[in-house]
């Protein structure tokens, strides 16, 4: 029975009520933009995730039993749409000293999921008169169809080795951008380009969304700072648990200009969108207790060690790409310089390997050729083998 449970949660098999369990299908490719696409592989080397099998359990554990046992009855009534205060409040001190954010809790206000804040975001710009925001091409697919749901339209923006062009934002007011670790490139904004891009706000009375979603992870030295404390009236600043926790835990956040936080909580009160205060609160005490720094100190050495062993694997077996993007993040780009991009994705599948290339998270023709290579999404155990298997796809021409 446990190793039935076991080959069904990795994917290996399907279990179904009635119908008893079967080998799991097998695709030929992943579908582009899905980040959860990996179903019926049996290697996953998608980005997007954490490990799953390292969400500390115990600690979460301990946090939602104080909770349960300590809280008042109002815990368990509609609450504040901002979000729980304690969390606001602990968010606030956490974010300061961390990722450099100048933030008040009365600014913070709590999503279900960094989707549920981009939506927000989307239709309250667009209530507001504005009718297109800019994104970085290539960029995440999801979110671009998230912004087009709440009204806006898209305007690519192209992407460099210095980060997002900010010449090309001249038909929007509106910026989506990941500054820190840009997605799927993995470079990070230029300090030229930041004060550009500031500029750029101010003088167009534009607002600059800065998707921090995965600021917690940088191996070669401190993490970057946010950008939002360079100007936090004109940059919104979203943050998520699901890079740092897993997620699961359903929990996203920005920080607001005051400009912003009344529009944003009218959509709010519009939508009646809900967030479940008990997960609130148990990370509120995670992050007052300290188990939050722990686990994030935990997992930086375990992702390092894992994105070291993909860097030499590719050294070894694949010295024709180009790395980069592997100073922080969960995963890594590999350029391709004479190499089909699609023909590996290819060759990937049909040995039952889920990756992505860069054509993937394009909107329009890719300028570059390359593939994004995640290296937390699988168990720890099944790791050494996703990296043996990866070496026999590239090592064939």
């Amino acid at each position: 029975m446990t190793a039935y449970e076991q080959l069904v949660a990795e994917g290996y098999l399907v279990a179904a009520a009635g119908s008893g369990t079967t080998v799991a299908s097998v695709r030929t490719s992943p579908p582009a933009g899905e980040a959860d696409s990996s179903k019926g592989f049996f290697t996953d080397l998608l980005p997007g995730e954490p490990d799953p099998s390292s969400f500390p359990r115990q600690a979460w554990g301990v946090a939602l039993r104080k909770v349960l046992h300590t809280s008042p009855d109002g815990l368990f009534r509609y609450g504040d749409r901002r979000g729980l205060a304690e969390l606001r409040v602990a968010l606030a001190g956490y974010l300061a000293r961390s990722r450099s954010v100048v933030v008040d809790p009365s600014r913070v206000v709590i999503f279900g999921g960094f989707a549920s804040a981009l939506s927000v975001l989307a239709t309250t710009f667009h209530r507001l008169g504005i009718d297109r925001v800019a994104v970085e091409d290539p960029g995440l697919p999801p979110l671009r169809k998230v912004i087009t749901a709440g009204g806006p339209a898209i305007v690519p923006i192209r992407v460099d080795e210095h980060g997002l062009r900010v010449d090309d934002l001249a038909a929007a007011r509106v910026v989506l951008c990941t500054p820190a670790h840009q997605y799927p490139m993995g470079v990070v904004l230029s300090a030229t380009r930041r004060v550009a891009l500031i500029d750029w706000a101010r003088d167009n009375d534009g607002w600059i969304i800065e998707d921090d979603y995965d600021g917690e992870f940088r191996y070669d030295r401190r993490p970057v700072g946010a950008m939002q404390g360079l100007d936090p009236e004109r940059v919104i600043y979203g943050g998520t648990a699901s890079k740092s926790l897993a997620p699961g835990v359903g929990l996203a956040w920005l920080v607001l200009p005051p400009r912003l936080l009344e529009p944003v909580l009218d959509t709010l009160r519009q939508r009646r969108d809900t967030v479940s205060s008990i997960e609130q609160a148990a990370l509120a005490d995670f992050i007052a207790t300290g188990r939050l720094d722990r686990h994030l100190r935990s997992q930086r050495q375990h992702y390092r060690r894992r994105r070291d062993s993909l860097v030499q694997l590719l050294e070894n077996h694949a010295p024709w790409l180009e790395v980069a993007g592997v100073s922080a993040g969960l995963h890594a780009t590999a350029l391709l310089h004479d190499r089909d991009e699609q023909a590996i994705i290819e060759r990937a599948a049909a040995r039952s390997v889920a990756l992505f290339g860069i054509a993937n998270h394009s909107i329009g023709a890719p300028t570059r050729q390359g593939l994004v290579i995640g290296y937390s999404r699988s168990a720890a155990h099944a790791f050494p083998q996703a990296l043996e298997t990866l070496a026999g796809i590239l090592n064939l021409r």
